[in-house]
């Protein structure tokens, strides 16, 4: 079962001071072959939009955008997590509803007040060999059970609409919602 367009929820033990210390990740490609790859929706970074469009020499009027901590796996890359009514050069799908692009058209498109509708640029992403998140998973060995993940199904509302460590709370709750609910 692919696990693409699904959330993972850090377990609360995940020890504080790492980067997936209550960290929800949106996994936007999950294969026996390539692996997994994922962003951090959770974590906004200190880095605002606007001052790495003018390093690129775009103008960007708006203050309010932040770039999220997408992961720790090429942290320089932008990743920019959205709704698929949207693309630009190297669009791929992410799951159902979302699309990822990384690619100089989209800072360009974003400059010019072309949006998709819903939208997160995220420094970076998290990946996982082939294999290597289902063992996390199971807390097969190397890994340890307390510092699996918790599955949840995402919805363009839950990504988009919080960030921050409350967006975890409400992961933790989602995941446990919907497991009760597999058993009704």
């Amino acid at each position: 079962m692919s696990l693409t367009g699904k959330l993972l929820i850090a377990h609360p033990k995940v020890p504080k001071g790492t980067i997936f210390h209550r960290a929800v990740i949106y996994l936007y490609q999950d294969n026996p072959e390539q692996g997994s790859i994922g962003v951090i929706v959770n974590k906004p970074s200190k880095f605002k939009l606007q001052d790495v469009m003018a390093e690129r020499g775009l103008n960007y009027p708006f203050n309010n955008h932040v770039i999220h901590h997408g992961g720790p796996v090429t942290q320089n890359a932008l990743v920019l997590l959205h709704t698929n009514e949207w693309n630009s050069q190297n669009t791929a799908p992410g799951g159902t509803n979302l699309s990822v692009s990384s690619d100089d058209i989209m800072m360009q498109k974003l400059a010019q007040g072309d949006y998709p509708i819903y939208w997160r640029l995220h420094g970076g992403m998290c990946g996982w060999a082939p294999g290597q998140l289902q063992a996390e998973m199971k807390g097969e060995w190397p890994y340890r059970p307390e510092n699996s993940w918790l599955l949840a199904d995402a919805t363009d509302t839950f990504i988009f609409a919080n960030s921050g460590e409350k967006q975890w709370h409400q992961a933790f709750e989602l995941s446990g919602s919907q497991m009760f609910d597999q058993y009704w």
